[in-house]
């Protein structure tokens, strides 16, 4: 080993390392995650930081008590954000709800033969699954 390597390794200051195996992913490390809450990466872009915030998420802090960043390119930035369960929960209640609403407005629209009901024989082409 030379001795600029050993220096390297003897250096204590250095950040944890990254295997090359992880890659691009993003991760949240195990000891910055409390119980009760659920996880996410934000790009900062077009004020979508401040309205999660406004939404109760907030920053996840990294071990150097600065927000939890990585870079996303192109000079954006992933923030890693977190919520309590029970309001993500709320959340994605209202969304499938949302979603739910809108699907049956839209099977509604459709005409004679592009939607078979439960109950009907006759199956067409463009049945919604």
């Amino acid at each position: 080993m030379t001795n600029r390597s050993k220096k390297a390794h003897e250096n204590k200051n250095r950040p944890a390392r990254v295997p090359l195996s992880a890659g691009n992913k993003l991760h949240i490390p195990e000891h910055l995650k409390e119980e009760g809450y659920f996880y996410y990466w934000a790009i900062d872009q077009k004020g979508m930081i401040e309205q999660m915030e406004r939404a109760w998420y907030e920053k996840v802090i990294g071990d150097d008590n600065k927000p939890l960043t990585v870079p996303a390119g192109n000079g954006d930035t992933h923030y890693a954000m977190r919520i309590e369960q029970k309001y993500y929960d709320k959340d994605i209640a209202a969304q499938q709800a949302m979603n739910i609403d809108s699907t049956a407005k839209q099977a509604q629209k459709l005409g004679e033969e592009e939607y078979v009901p439960m109950g009907r024989q006759q199956v067409t082409e463009r049945e919604i699954i």
